[in-house]
């Protein structure tokens, strides 16, 4: 996209029409890059490992608390 389209647009009156003549200009320039996601199975996939650790450091914490005469 050309710098200047990130400025500037010309509407066409259909289009304008269907936004109820809505002539905000936030309804016609897209100024913000578009936004790349994640594949969602690759966040579930970190989730689960995050979960593990979590898991794993809660019974390290209990093992040493229990050591402790705490819990």
């Amino acid at each position: 996209m050309a710098d200047w389209a990130r400025i500037s647009v010309e509407a066409e009156k259909a289009e304008i029409a269907k936004n109820d003549y809505n002539i905000s200009p936030s309804r016609y320039i897209h100024t913000a890059d578009a936004e790349t996601y994640r594949p969602l199975a690759e966040i579930v996939a970190e989730l689960d490992a995050l979960e593990a650790k979590a898991q794993e450091t809660s019974a390290l914490l209990r093992a040493v608390l229990r050591k402790m005469g705490v819990g």
